[in-house]
């Protein structure tokens, strides 16, 4: 029975055409029934290229473009030849004025068009774009387009040597393609056949591009919070301090909640989404994570420093960790009530914006305390 359902299984996989690279494949089995063949240009300027692609007639039923899939093949390779490497299958190159063919091919289905190369010469070139104003860190695409003695046009870009007056502002590649590199002014200038043409490139400071949620923190425990903040991206590629205001916001308040200020805190065990966004002229900058409440319980606090002494109308900051029943250790600085034995000596804040902040006011000692759920440490400071 298992011998006939393999036998049955291979005879299924021959009849719907089983290969992946099969451009006759489009989900379900439609042959390939013809080719036709195009070229962006009807007619090309010698030592010039033209882009043709093959598109797939597949029984009536659908067209697409198989130009990466099928064969090429050039009638007369005097005139023109025609490339087929990866990345740019399709691509012929004329070589000499004069009538030719091309040819795509898949098995026993084929299709031409005509390659037709012109003895023209070029006059002039446009370079887009003109008059271009990025901030440092951004790439542009420069286009090249030629008009030649018979009033016809054709893409050059590929073709044109390419500059930049000032590569300490920005480069350009063989392609075209300029990156901007500091402030200032340059001038980007494409030149073939010993025509140049030329575009003012404008580099103005980086600017704010992303926005990254800061620290990443991705899972604390029930009833303990965090304190997000997050970063500028700039698109010089470096990371700055993100001082603006920001819209956070929890996807699921029943999990955790966070407020105006990114301080999130955990309600009850689960996931949840944690977003901060910011309108940055129009334009919405966002970062989003997951964060996980544990249901894990705080097992003991350490408070430090330990032992302290300091003097009349100084302060010390104490930071409290906390060890949970999962093994882990996490500040919980704000998430402890903060105590002091003798308020004679000087007092600890409890406020959002200094907690654990002890100020002398007298000399004498005093106990530190913090506690979370009944869970506490103290440790003793003397003040002189």
């Amino acid at each position: 029975m298992l011998f006939r359902l393999v036998i049955l299984s291979c005879l299924y996989l021959v009849l719907s055409g089983c290969s992946s690279d099969d451009p006759t494949r489009n989900n379900t089995f439609v042959p390939l029934t013809s080719i036709a063949v195009t070229g962006t240009y009807e007619t090309m300027a010698d030592q010039t290229v033209n882009q043709y692609r093959a598109i797939g007639n597949f029984s009536g039923s659908f067209t697409r473009d198989i130009t990466t899939e099928v064969s090429w093949s050039i009638e007369d390779e005097n005139i023109a030849s025609v490339s087929n490497d990866t990345g740019s299958q399709g691509l012929v190159n004329a070589l000499a004025p004069g009538e030719t063919s091309v040819t795509s091919w898949y098995g026993d289905i084929s299709g031409s068009a005509p390659v037709i190369v012109k003895d023209v010469s070029l006059t002039a070139i446009a370079i887009t774009p003109q008059g271009a104003e990025h901030p440092i860190g951004i790439s542009q695409q420069y286009e090249a387009v030629g008009t030649f003695s018979d009033s016809s046009t054709q893409n050059i870009t590929v073709l044109a040597t390419w500059e930049s007056s000032d590569p300490n502002v920005a480069t350009i590649d063989n392609s075209g393609l300029a990156t901007t590199l500091a402030s200032g002014s340059t001038t980007i200038t494409g030149t073939w056949q010993d025509v140049a043409s030329s575009a003012n490139l404008l580099v103005t400071e980086a600017v704010l591009s992303a926005i990254a949620i800061t620290p990443e923190v991705t899972k604390i425990a029930q009833y303990t919070t965090v304190q997000f903040q997050a970063e500028g991206i700039y698109t010089d590629g470096e990371t700055r301090n993100f001082t603006e205001p920001l819209d956070w916001l929890s996807a699921d308040n029943s999990i955790a909640i966070v407020d105006r200020n990114g301080l999130a805190e955990g309600i009850a065990p689960g996931q949840v989404e944690i977003s901060a966004s910011f309108d940055n002229d129009g334009t919405t900058l966002s970062d989003t994570f997951v964060l996980t409440i544990t249901g894990a319980v705080i097992e003991s606090i350490k408070v430090t420093p330990e032992n302290s002494t300091i003097q009349v109308g100084e302060t010390l900051q104490y930071t409290a960790t906390g060890t949970f029943s999962d093994n882990t250790q996490r500040d919980i600085t704000r998430d402890v009530t903060w105590l002091t034995s003798d308020s004679s000596a000087g007092s600890i804040s409890n406020s959002s914006v200094s907690r654990g902040l002890f100020t002398s006011i007298g000399a004498g000692t005093t106990f530190i305390e913090a506690f979370l759920n009944n869970v506490g440490d103290q440790t003793l400071l003397t003040v002189e």
